[in-house]
């Protein structure tokens, strides 16, 4: 399954977000990031125009995923809060908050 390219970019905006939730962009973070980055082929132009792109917008643009994008996009969030192997109350927040807005929660309560 394939990202849009503007999904791409909400994408790198929301994990980016994920990361400095708790104030500091841990390195298996970043290696975490780069990895998913990859992973869906995110090209430097987009991840420098998703590092730029507001949390809130790139929430707006990721709600119109299917839902199957959509829950791959609650793992790669977990994959974040996992990476440094800290979880912070900000970060669960930030799921939460996330999950909510996109439509995740309610996918995650029909299974």
């Amino acid at each position: 399954m394939s990202f849009t390219d503007q999904e791409k970019i909400a994408i790198v905006s929301l994990l980016i977000e994920m990361a400095n939730a708790d104030n500091i962009i841990a390195y298996e973070e970043m290696i975490t990031i780069n990895l998913i980055c990859r992973r869906l082929e995110i090209d430097h132009n987009s991840f420098v125009v998703g590092h730029g792109l507001k949390c809130e917008h790139a929430i707006e643009v990721l709600k119109s995923m299917n839902d199957d994008k959509k829950l791959q996009l609650a793992n790669m969030m977990v994959e974040i809060i996992d990476s440094d192997n800290q979880v912070d109350d900000n970060e669960i927040a930030l799921l939460n908050h996330a999950c909510k807005r996109i439509g995740i929660e309610d996918l995650l309560q029909q299974s």
